[in-house]
C-alpha cells in the first residue's frame, strides 16, 4: 500500500537561510546512508513563493514510499545513525514546528 508523508516544518522568523543550508546538509547524509545520490532521493521540497503571515517561513517535504515498511526501515537506519542525531539540536534551534501527515493511497474507482 503506497504511503505519501508530508512533513510542514514553521521556521523561526530570521532562521530560514539557517534552515535551507541544514536542510541541505541533512539531505547529503542521507543520501549517503541510503545509497543514492542526493538528486534521485524521491522527496520533493516547497518553500512558499508567496504568502501572507508566516507562510513565507515553512518548508514543506512530500516524500512517497511503496509501504509503511518500507518507511518505517528508513526511519529506523536514519534515525539510528549519530551523524543524523547530531543534526536534531539544529532543528531545534530554526523550527518552530514541525507536523507530519501520512496519507494512503485511495483505489481508484
Amino acid at each position: 500500500m503506497k504511503v505519501m508523508q508530508r512533513g510542514i516544518m514553521k521556521i523561526l522568523p530570521g532562521k530560514m537561510a539557517e534552515a535551507m543550508e541544514l536542510l541541505e546538509k541533512y539531505m547529503v547524509v542521507v543520501s549517503r546512508l541510503v545509497g543514492v545520490p542526493r538528486e534521485k532521493l524521491p522527496m520533493k521540497i516547497y518553500r512558499p513563493f508567496i504568502g501572507g503571515g508566516d507562510a513565507l517561513h515553512t518548508i514543506v517535504f512530500e516524500v512517497e514510499w511503496d509501504s509503511f515498511g518500507e518507511m518505517a526501515a528508513f526511519f529506523e537506519k536514519v534515525m539510528a545513525d549519530p551523524e543524523i542525531q547530531a543534526f536534531m539540536p539544529k532543528w531545534e534551534a530554526v523550527e518552530q514546528s514541525h507536523e507530519v501527515e501520512l496519507y494512503m493511497a485511495m483505489p481508484t474507482p
